[in-house]
């Protein structure tokens, strides 16, 4: 056994006491700050595997202690103040780390029977508690924690003990009894989409995954079609929405089933404290929004287009931007409106975008976007683009524009085929406020940022899919920069935050 000069005691549990005992001695965020560097520096710690998964063991209170208490003390600060960001990302680190550490040890093929099991549980308890403290936040999915999350599930699997009883002293762990539940409650809060809520319900839903997570269902069955969400093992995406309907289920991807929380959190049968509107909210996400698709208005629909992607949104909002600067510099000569059979993507208040049929130069208009009937439902939320031909992923952004209407942008978040039409149902959550389309410098891999509500209290930015950290800078071609301030949401087609621009 061969002692890190570097590490502040010997690998033994009687340093370790003494160590921890002059811990308790330092200011709060001190005490935090050298547990996090002891933490870094386990990981190149030579030492016999038994004993060093003893001591991350026995290190595993105190993190889980700091990381709960920082993140209470980051949340008392204001949310602009550097103490606020660096609370915060000590709280991130700590769970991180030691979750981490623990992996790697599952991972290093030394550990067998109840130890790998040991090892495999607290790391994704761990990594479970880090995804809480992300959303808290409001930074962006790990990859590296979904990954890695991944490779525990299917080492578990391998070595069948998904479903073995673990035993575990820690308050914390106790509401998951086995790995597979572990799994269960880090994959239902993940896909209840945490960070576009406060921080409060944050820590609702966040237990409402701990206590009730036996309620959702998975499998690896590839027979499996009716479900709402998957989580692609050989991927490090978190969990997401089925991208298109009634397929069965890909090899490598587990099934996730929600059905029975949805329904015990419309009956009242869980009870949270999370406001009324928020659970009926989730309610319908997790159950598909079955009762959107269901309670269509009657009447006639409005026949509005589609764009779909952040590459044609973008495409189709440059080219609509562009003849809006040349519809301003005509009237300012005072030559008169723009013929419509020059127009490269109609203007609403100029013509009607749908008669573009007889027009000698209308095949890139036509290539814009899908034709879709819109149909009514009571949610003010949610409208329901109908189709027969229309190819789409849920998940993805997309563009609503019409006739005299100013362009509206949404995401889709669930599909269904309708029997009766014998068309496909496309829900769209709307995000609320004006588009506008901002260039980005020209070192950007993607050229384009869409921003909604800019003049609004809460304005939002879409960037294309990426990795981008709360604190960055997005640089404008026009000088300025976008300060990212929390990320709502990031999956495969677009990554959307909150943000404010530099003074």
């Amino acid at each position: 056994m061969t002692a890190n000069r570097n590490l502040p005691f010997e690998p033994t549990s009687e340093a370790l006491a003494g160590w921890l005992d002059s811990l308790s001695k330092l200011p709060h965020a001190q005490a935090a700050h050298q547990l996090n560097q002891v933490l870094k520096q386990l990981k190149d710690e030579k030492c016999q595997t038994g004993v060093l998964l003893a001591l991350l063991t026995n290190l595993t209170p105190l993190t889980l202690h700091f990381s709960g208490s920082l993140s209470a003390s980051a949340s008392n600060e204001p949310s602009s103040s550097g103490t606020a960001y660096k609370l915060g990302k000590l709280s991130m680190q700590l769970p991180r780390q030691l979750g981490l550490l623990f992996c790697q040890l599952a991972e290093s093929n030394t550990l067998e029977g109840t130890d790998l099991q040991t090892a495999i549980y607290y790391a994704l308890q761990l990594i479970g508690i880090c995804f809480r403290s992300y959303s808290l936040f409001y930074e962006a999915p790990s990859a590296t924690l979904w990954k890695k999350s991944a490779a525990l599930f299917k080492l578990a699997s391998t070595n069948d003990c998904l479903n073995t009883s673990q035993a575990t002293k820690l308050a914390e762990f106790k509401s998951q009894t086995t790995i597979e539940t572990v799994v269960k409650r880090n994959l239902l809060f993940s896909v209840l989409m945490p960070n576009q809520f406060s921080r409060e319900e944050i820590n609702q839903f966040f237990l409402l995954a701990n206590q009730h997570a036996d309620l959702l269902e998975i499998t690896s069955d590839r027979q499996a079609w009716n479900f709402g969400f998957y989580w692609d093992l050989n991927d490090e995406l978190p969990p997401c929405p089925v991208r298109k309907t009634n397929k069965s289920l890909p090899e490598g991807y587990i099934a996730i089933d929600s059905q029975r929380i949805s329904h015990d959190l419309q009956l009242g049968g869980i009870a949270t404290k999370l406001p009324p509107s928020t659970q009926n909210k989730l309610a319908l996400f997790l159950s598909g929004y079955h009762q959107v698709f269901g309670s269509i208005i009657p009447g006639l629909p409005s026949y509005s287009k589609l764009i779909l992607g952040f590459g044609g949104i973008t495409n189709y909002l440059q080219e609509l931007n562009k003849l809006v600067k040349i519809q301003q510099l005509s009237s300012l000569s005072g030559e008169k409106s723009l013929k419509r059979d020059l127009s490269l993507v109609p203007l609403e208040h100029q013509r009607n975008v749908f008669e573009a049929l007889d027009q000698p130069f209308s095949a890139k208009q036509q290539s814009v976007g899908k034709s879709v009937n819109v149909l009514k439902t009571p949610n003010k939320l949610y409208q329901i683009a109908e189709s027969r031909g229309l190819d789409c992923s849920t998940g993805d952004l997309a563009l609503l524009y019409k006739e005299q209407h100013p362009v509206s942008l949404a995401i889709i978040r669930q599909q269904n085929f309708n029997d009766l039409s014998n068309a496909n149902h496309v829900l769209l959550e709307m995000v609320p406020g004006q588009c506008t389309i901002y260039s980005l410098a020209k070192n950007a891999i993607v050229p384009h940022a869409i921003i909604v509500g800019e003049d609004s209290e809460h304005p939002q930015v879409f960037l294309a899919s990426g990795k981008y950290n709360v604190g960055g800078k997005i640089q404008l071609s026009i000088g300025h920069s976008l300060i990212l301030t929390a990320c709502l949401e990031s999956n495969a087609y677009f990554a959307r935050f909150k943000f404010s621009f530099d003074s």
